[in-house]
């Protein structure tokens, strides 16, 4: 049967919540360590929301949604001097009752990115399921890199050990953060260099010592802070809003401190902090493209979405109008 596109709109939600829901229960056989819950109200209201943005389409084939790719944007500056969409998990769904979801993946991302060069968009990314390798496949066939990736692990689960010699641990009151300023300038640096490429923006840089919702976690030499590890009640996508989840949101340890266990002790303390509290899950997101990080969150957390981002070449604007 052939595949019908229209505009996504506030009609389409329902299906499309069944649809996303199907896609979180077949990551969960894959990663079973993220969190049980009901997220049809979160992926209801974040859907409502995309309805309203001007990109994004609906498959049918039958008379029935077999699909969906939502982008929210465009924004300014978004992955460079450009504008750009993202579309957040669940932003996307392809029916597993379809027989090339890899294929579908691919319609749709074309029928949709047809309004790109229209709204001057020329860089987007879509965040979809780490084990999900159809529409893993699709989306790098049609020019996506992996940029990041949201990984996770029960806390009764995460096998760390308790400490590191001569090394303290303790936890920043909120009007302490400032204390690892010069760490988070490292890790500002670390970012900016080979292979990760990654500028910062300093305004939010700022920000970053003035969250209210940031936990930071500091390991200390003596007098000296030589690592951190920040902790938030979100992250980057709906999974990590649930009640019993808490969020890395950034770590860095100086480099004559390292190899030494003391990440990992800390990570321990971490651990015990957390669960004494409730937390059952722990979830850290990374750029792929650091390779420091990516291996060692990648000893102790499971991925469970991989991020693809695309930059459009801006002279195809000129090219369209000839």
């Amino acid at each position: 049967m052939n595949i019908i596109f229209e505009k996504f709109t506030e009609k389409h939600i329902d299906e499309a919540v069944n649809l996303a829901l199907s896609e979180l229960e077949a990551e969960r056989s894959s990663c079973p360590d993220i969190p049980n819950g009901d997220f049809s109200e979160k992926l209801n209201g974040m859907l409502t929301w995309l309805s309203s943005q001007p990109i994004g389409k609906a498959a049918f084939c039958g008379g029935k949604m077999v699909g969906y790719l939502l982008f929210g944007g465009p924004w300014d500056g978004f992955f460079g001097n450009v504008k750009g969409v993202y579309s957040p998990l669940g932003g996307s769904a392809f029916s597993y009752e379809y027989a090339d979801r890899q294929r579908l993946a691919s319609m749709l991302f074309e029928s949709t990115a047809q309004e790109f060069v229209q709204n001057r968009v020329f860089s987007c990314a879509v965040t979809r399921y780490a084990h999900d390798e159809d529409t893993a496949r699709a989306f790098v066939f049609n020019g996506f890199g992996i940029r990041c990736s949201d990984a996770v692990r029960r806390i009764s689960e995460l096998s760390l050990q308790h400490s590191a010699d001569d090394v303290s641990f303790i936890e920043l009151t909120f009007g302490e953060f400032e204390k690892v300023s010069a760490l988070q300038m490292g890790l500002v640096k670390h970012l900016e260099k080979a292979p990760i490429f990654c500028p910062t923006d300093m305004e939010r840089y700022k920000h970053w010592f003035h969250k209210e919702s940031m936990r930071v976690f500091a390991a200390v030499s003596g007098e000296k802070l030589i690592g951190f590890i920040s902790v938030d009640v979100t992250a980057e996508n709906f999974i990590t809003e649930h009640d019993k989840m808490a969020n890395i949101c950034g770590a860095y340890f100086d480099e004559n401190c390292r190899g030494k266990g003391i990440a990992q002790a800390l990570l321990s303390h971490i651990r015990d902090t957390l669960s004494g509290e409730g937390i059952t899950h722990l979830g850290v997101d990374c750029e792929t493209m650091n390779p420091t990080a990516l291996n060692f969150w990648g000893k102790y957390f499971t991925p469970y979405t991989y991020s693809f981002a695309r930059h459009l070449d801006e002279r195809i604007e000129t090219m369209s109008h000839n």
